[in-house]
């Protein structure tokens, strides 16, 4: 897992082409004008989805993790809280599915928040959980981008 801030674009160079190309776009634009839905950025490689959802209870999730894909994760407006393990240290509850690009794990993690202007990188081996949280769930707009491996 990576946190970064976009201002600091030539620091993650050593990130790959994909990751740059990310950055870059995403810089690029006026990123609160965006429609909900999903935008190509660099064909089937680098999909972006505008999200609006209601975020929900930390402990009513299972934490995620992807081998296909990195996902980027950019709060837009809204408090979003990202639970985060190692896949290591979790136990699978749901096997990966090649179609979804999925597996679920149970378990314990720590809890984070991604200021404005900053995002995280989380790699196959990193679980997470988005759009949770400690309070009343409220309605979160957010980007998740999809970066090819």
């Amino acid at each position: 897992m990576i946190m970064g801030t976009l201002q600091y674009l030539p620091r993650y160079n050593g990130l790959g082409v994909e990751v740059q190309k990310t950055l870059r776009f995403l810089v690029s634009q006026d990123l609160s004008t965006l429609s909900p839905g999903r935008y190509s950025i660099d064909g089937d490689g680098i999909q972006m989805d505008v999200v609006e959802a209601m975020s929900v209870l930390h402990d009513s999730k299972l934490f995620e993790a992807h081998e296909k894909f990195i996902d980027l994760h950019l709060t837009l407006s809204g408090e979003e809280w990202y639970g985060y393990a190692p896949i290591n240290n979790l136990q699978i509850t749901e096997k990966y599915d090649p179609e979804k690009d999925v597996a679920l794990y149970g378990g314990e993690g720590v809890y984070f928040q991604i200021p404005k202007g900053q995002f995280v990188l989380f790699f196959p081996e990193d679980s997470h959980k988005a759009g949770v949280t400690f309070g009343t769930p409220g309605l979160i707009r957010k980007l998740v981008v999809k970066i090819r491996v």
